[in-house]
């Protein structure tokens, strides 16, 4: 019998939108928190400024999850790269990375002279950039868990390849990947899901690959981005959340910051069901290599 069991219920709730702009003032990097209960999210403000800097918000993340809780983080980008269709997340590079770690090592190791945690250089210099929008051997290639995405009618993931418009993810997702191998260096009870195993005992750090759309379709309020306080407390509503005040989206970013709060309420709201922590689909092969979107089932 499949396994469905939930992990220990989580206290706090972290929701990223996050940024792969040059910066380094990132309007578009919100985050918000969410208790256990049903309280409404907050947005946090940056410490350090008016926009968040990936640094500051690491440095932040690293002084948070210093509290003895059980944190579930939830980031808006790719945790990793396609590899079921081929075999390979870069086909014919004889030394490529094999599983996620190792791709996130390899992205640092090549980009770790760029500030801020940017990461373009993978994508523009070096043995991988030809596998980028662009270069010759670029397919729109998908993860299964971007496939079951679509076939589920819980958005249209875009692939991490791209790298041209609004909904390219390609250096966001590398710039993610920076960041997680910060994360795995400095958090001693960091478990990144499903690469690693969910702690059961208290306390432990969780994060996990997320898309905001997605939950967004699933309250049927919208099929597009919020960006008016109505709407976002009808999606708000539909996750158990109580309602955010009618300034929650004043001083710009308004949908950026409505899929920050819609993320924590909903992280809060569905951790507690087993099966979004064993999607069917999630062979062990791509546990450790692909990845898989948090609430995709």
């Amino acid at each position: 019998m499949t396994n469905t069991r939930p992990p220990t219920p989580f206290n706090r709730f972290i929701g990223v939108d996050w940024s792969g702009a040059r910066g380094p003032r990132l309007p578009g990097l919100q985050v918000a928190v969410a208790q256990s209960g049903r309280s409404a999210p907050r947005l946090v403000s940056c410490p350090e400024g008016k926009h968040w800097t990936r640094p500051a918000f690491v440095a932040w993340f690293l002084d948070t999850v210093q509290i003895p809780d059980r944190v579930l983080a939830g980031f808006d980008f790719a945790f990793s790269f396609p590899r079921s269709d081929y075999g390979s997340f870069f086909p014919g590079v004889s030394d490529g990375p094999e599983n996620a770690s190792d791709l996130w090592q390899c992205v640092e190791s090549i980009c770790r002279e760029s500030e801020g945690f940017y990461a373009a250089r993978f994508v523009e210099t070096g043995p991988y950039a030809a596998y980028f929008q662009g270069g010759q051997r670029f397919e729109r290639r998908m993860r299964l868990t971007d496939r079951r995405c679509l076939e589920s009618g819980l958005g249209r993931p875009e692939s991490i390849f791209r790298l041209v418009g609004p909904a390219q993810v390609a250096k966001g997702s590398l710039a993610g990947m920076r960041v997680l191998h910060n994360l795995r260096q400095n958090v001693a009870r960091l478990s990144v899901w499903p690469f690693d195993a969910v702690p059961q005992r208290k306390p432990a750090v969780v994060t996990v690959d997320m898309y905001p759309g997605a939950f967004v379709r699933m309250s049927s309020v919208a099929r597009g981005k919020i960006r008016d306080v109505q709407s976002l407390n009808s999606v708000l509503r539909y996750f158990g959340s109580a309602p955010v005040g009618a300034d929650a989206l004043d001083g710009g970013a308004t949908d950026d910051k409505a899929d920050a709060l819609i993320a924590a309420a909903a992280l809060r709201h569905i951790s507690s069901n087993g099966t979004v922590w064993h999607p069917v689909g999630l062979s062990d092969a791509c546990r450790w290599q692909e990845g898989w979107i948090f609430g995709i089932s």
